[in-house]
């Protein structure tokens, strides 16, 4: 490149946006869910320690937070949907942290696909949380945890099956030769 040469990005946001975002989601998730006042200064400060440092996993410590005080707090379904989208957004903004230095730029379209499988993600989680929501109280609870974790064991077992015979799949092309 040459030193009157530019380079055409499209729409971005420095990389320092990102980790801004974070505390923000942090401070203002906070807010919503109602965090008594020594968790708020718990999430807020751990948000903010993370922005500076992200190595040391900060933001991930304010959405462990999060879910203490969903714990400590009267359940409620708007409180719990508000958790899960604040949680998964840290989760995000903690991930891309880590790889996105404080003054690169990241082009809009970069991010489509994370912006792509949050949204998956979310209307997954947020219809399953509506859907327990919806379960009468009592014995039935105890059934529902029994078949998601169930579930959840298949689903593993099932992924380990599926990854097993793609690696051998992935190899097999390969000529293997012997040293003696």
């Amino acid at each position: 490149m040459m030193r009157n040469d530019r380079l055409a990005m499209g729409a971005n946001v420095p990389g320092v946006v990102l980790r801004l975002l974070a505390v923000a989601v942090a401070v203002i998730g906070g807010m919503l869910v109602g965090a008594p006042l020594g968790w708020f200064a718990i999430i807020s400060a751990a948000a903010v320690f993370g922005a500076i440092v992200p190595q040391l996993g900060g933001v991930w410590a304010a959405a462990g937070a999060f879910v203490v005080v969903l714990l400590l707090e009267p359940s409620h379904p708007l409180r719990t949907a508000v958790a899960i989208a604040v949680v998964h957004l840290l989760h995000v903004l903690a991930a891309l942290s880590l790889v996105v230095p404080l003054r690169a730029r990241v082009t809009l379209r970069a991010l489509m696909p994370t912006a792509m499988r949050f949204v998956l993600v979310q209307v997954i989680c947020q219809g399953a949380a509506f859907a327990i929501s919806l379960l009468p109280g009592g014995p039935v609870v105890p059934i529902a945890v029994i078949f998601g974790g169930g579930a959840g064991l298949l689903l593993a077992l099932v992924v380990a099956r599926m990854l097993r015979g793609s690696r051998v799949r992935a190899f097999s092309d390969r000529e293997v030769t012997e040293v003696r």
